[in-house]
């Protein structure tokens, strides 16, 4: 019987280690992939006085902005995302939209915070301009992720109560007095 008993709490003990980390996985099978941020519908930014940004897309380390012109003008287009301490370089688009609605595509390096900054001559004229960003990627800054996340702390804190419980029902149920000495 105790023998039968011990390997039965080694097998449940196995199970419950093997299972420790299985949360986090989980979670990330099912995570959607961020890579993908447009405009919302009715979107508009004034970006000169003859330019609007009417629609936009980030996918894969570039943007696609639409721009609806009441005439032909020049924009220029600079990445501004956000960058570590130190120097690098940039990517810098300028283009002359037609009249009507015109598409650009601006590559941009992939980073968290991707965003872009658009200007045209007569907005510069103003010292204004538009800007469109990504916004901050969340970064997981999980203080338990030491321990396997929650799920890895809460199951090893489980698994230490129950094996601590066993042990003791172990050890009072095998002595026949009682416990003699600890």
């Amino acid at each position: 019987m105790r023998r039968t008993f011990f390997a039965l709490s080694l097998v449940v003990a196995a199970v419950l280690a093997m299972g420790m980390g299985a949360g986090g996985a989980l979670a990330q099978e099912n995570a959607t992939n961020g890579t993908a941020v447009e405009a919302g519908a009715n979107y508009e930014e004034t970006v000169g006085p003859n330019v609007r940004l009417v629609d936009w897309e980030y996918t894969n380390g570039q943007f696609s902005l639409e721009f609806e012109a009441d005439e032909p003008t020049r924009v220029s287009i600079t990445e501004a995302g956000t960058w570590g301490e130190g120097t690098g370089q940039f990517n810098y688009v300028e283009q002359v939209v037609s009249e009507g609605r015109s598409t650009v595509v601006v590559p941009v390096s992939d980073r968290d915070g991707a965003a872009v900054g658009i200007t045209t001559p007569a907005s510069m004229d103003q010292g204004t301009g538009a800007y469109v960003s990504i916004g901050r990627e969340e970064q997981s800054q999980n203080p338990l992720k030491t321990f396997g996340g929650e799920s890895g702390l809460f199951t090893g804190v489980l698994m230490t109560i129950v094996l601590a419980a066993l042990s003791a029902w172990y050890v009072v149920r095998s002595e026949n007095t009682g416990v003699v000495e600890a």
